[in-house]
């Protein structure tokens, strides 16, 4: 291998990008061949380095496929051509060879996953049938005209079977949400909410994982909590379905059913799950008459008696109050749009107090009114989701 020698052009044709070359499916088995759905992940920088490229395959697949319910793993690679590698031409220098990718991978997942295909197929009829899925169901709900069922369970750490089954579900939170690591598993303070879809034939019950998210209560003086929403995600096959909202709406009527509990927040939302937010948030006040009647400037003792009642945060309860007034302003109406403004700008202001401080008076109010024209589109961006 001393001998070989290769050029830059030759090893280009070696790369791959890993987003593009990771393929999952969600496997499950029928009376004459298998089902499975396949999707992509949304990145595999977590993984694979921030360049998401493998050196060293032609042509290369790596296959994660899932049993649909009980996540049991199957992996492979799948290449035409693999690099044979390059000696070094000094003891100071690592020899140029293929990456190790399932060396990678096992540092993100369970090693009890099968290499095995036939064994896979095998352990994907047995789990169809044995398969349930852990916890306590707290909610159920149908969609399509009651046709396709599906079931949300409540788990916590203090059961080693959850906890095996989280180390399996929780590799798609790297594939799919930004900036996301695993959370401590030793902690039985986490809830995990589930949600999977039922299926009910002549003589079998299964069911198929679809999503979930994670709930951690933080201590709030002096002898209540706050639950935060840490993590949460739904499968691509499954999104644009109403699963997110449902799944929301679950942890939000949780919280409120605890008297232990004063806030549901969020942590780090991104921009989809802030939609999902504040659709959700809108809808379920709006149902309330949290605002009937309710017109600018809306007073500070308003907004803290809003926000303890419904268990949102100061900032998130603001927010909702101006989507809500924007919706049922009248622009025409030269002093109610003002107050409304003012309203709005008020906020926007002590919230982005410490980077417009230091500007010159005419520079603030220039960004001022460029932040609030960003907001109030925003904004009605929203109205149409609602």
């Amino acid at each position: 291998m001393a001998g070989l020698q290769y050029n830059p052009a030759d090893l280009e044709a070696y790369g791959c990008n890993t987003t593009e070359a990771t393929e999952l499916r969600l496997v499950r088995p029928n009376a004459a061949s298998t089902r499975y759905v396949e999707f992509n992940p949304e990145f595999t920088y977590p993984i694979f380095g921030e360049q998401e490229i493998a050196f060293g395959y032609k042509d290369l697949a790596i296959q994660l496929y899932y049993a649909s319910g009980s996540l049991a793993t199957y992996f492979h690679l799948d290449y035409a051509e693999k690099f044979q590698g390059v000696a070094s031409s000094s003891a100071e220098t690592e020899p140029l060879a293929a990456d190790d990718i399932e060396g990678k991978l096992r540092e993100c997942i369970p090693h009890d996953y099968m290499t095995n295909y036939d064994r896979f197929l095998e352990k994907v009829t047995e789990d169809e049938a044995s398969f349930r899925p852990l916890g306590e169901k707290v909610h159920e709900y149908s969609l399509k005209d009651g046709k396709d069922q599906f079931e949300i369970y409540k788990s916590s750490f203090s059961s080693e079977k959850f906890r095996t089954y989280h180390e399996r579900m929780q590799f798609f939170m790297l594939l799919y949400v930004e900036g996301s690591s695993y959370i401590d598993s030793e902690d039985d303070k986490w809830s995990i909410y589930t949600i999977f879809k039922r299926e009910d034939a002549a003589d079998v019950t299964s069911y198929h994982f679809v999503g979930y998210a994670t709930l951690y209560p933080f201590f709030c003086w002096p002898d209540k909590i706050r639950m935060r929403i840490s993590q949460f995600l739904i499968l691509p096959p499954f999104q644009s379905h109403g699963h997110g909202s449902i799944l929301y709406s679950t942890l939000y009527k949780e919280s409120m059913a605890r008297h232990d509990v004063v806030e549901m927040n969020v942590e780090d939302p991104n921009d989809s799950f802030a939609d999902l937010r504040d659709k959700n948030d809108m809808r379920m006040l709006i149902d309330a008459d949290a605002f009937k009647g309710l017109k600018a400037p809306v007073s500070n003792e308003f907004v803290d008696m809003a926000r303890k009642q419904y268990k949102l945060t100061k900032r998130q309860m603001q927010r909702c109050i101006e989507i809500y007034l924007l919706q049922h302003l009248d622009k025409r109406k030269a002093s109610d749009y003002k107050s409304y403004r003012l309203q709005v700008k008020e906020r926007l202001y002590k919230f982005n107090l410490d980077a417009l401080r230091d500007m010159e008076a005419n520079e603030r109010l220039e960004k001022l009114q460029e932040t609030y024209k960003g907001v109030e589109e925003d904004y009605h961006r929203i109205i149409e989701l609602i």
